[in-house]
C-alpha cells in the first residue's frame, strides 16, 4: 500500500484538483452510449479514469482497445452507492483483512452492504454494462479482468500483454 498515493486520490475524491472532461476526449474512443456510461461515474473515478488513458498514450499505447477499457474500466461502480467512507474501508480491509472484506458484501441493493459488493465485484458488472453499449469484446475482457494479473486470466498471450500495460497504468494512477 502506498500512503502518499491513497492520500492523494482521497483528496481528489473530496474534490481537490477538478477538471472538467472534455466531450472531445471522450468522443474520440467512445460511442454515444459509452460517453453517457462514463458520465455516470463520480466525478473522482472519471479523472481517474482520464489519468489512466493519458499515461497509456504517454508510453505509447494507441490502441482504441487499450483506450476503450481505460475509460470504462471502472464503470461497474456506477449505481454502487459507493462512498469515500466505503473506499477506506476497502483499503484497509484489503490490505488488513480480506475475508471480512468478502463477507461484509452483499448483493442487496438495499442494504448498506451491498456498496462493498459493488466494489468488490466492479470489474465483471462494469465489463457486462460495457458490452451492452457497444464496447469492443477485447476491452470488455480487459475491463473484466483489470484486477487480475495477467497470467490468471484466461485472455490469449497477446491481450494478457495489453492487460499488463491498462493493469500497470491503472495502478499509477
Amino acid at each position: 500500500m502506498r500512503p502518499g498515493y491513497r492520500i492523494q486520490q482521497f483528496l481528489a475524491a473530496l474534490g481537490f484538483h477538478q477538471e472538467t472532461v472534455g466531450e472531445s476526449v471522450l468522443r474520440a474512443y467512445l460511442n454515444p452510449a459509452q460517453v453517457e456510461l462514463f458520465q455516470g461515474m463520480l466525478a473522482s473515478e472519471q479523472r481517474h479514469a482520464l489519468a489512466v488513458l493519458h499515461t497509456l498514450q504517454k508510453e505509447g499505447h494507441s490502441e482504441a482497445v487499450l483506450a476503450q477499457a481505460a475509460l470504462l474500466h471502472d464503470v461497474g461502480k456506477v449505481g454502487g452507492h459507493i462512498r469515500l467512507w466505503h473506499r477506506v474501508v476497502v483499503v484497509l480491509l484489503q490490505t488488513i483483512y480480506p475475508a471480512l472484506l468478502s463477507r461484509l458484501a452483499l448483493n442487496e441493493p438495499d442494504s448498506w452492504r451491498y456498496p462493498f459488493f459493488v466494489q468488490l465485484h466492479h470489474a465483471a458488472r462494469g465489463a457486462e454494462m460495457a458490452k451492452k453499449v457497444g464496447t469492443d469484446t477485447l476491452a470488455g475482457a480487459l475491463i473484466y479482468w483489470h484486477h487480475t494479473t495477467p497470467e490468471k486470466s484466461s485472455l490469449d498471450p497477446q491481450s494478457q500483454g495489453l492487460l499488463a500495460v491498462l493493469r500497470s497504468a491503472d495502478e499509477e494512477n
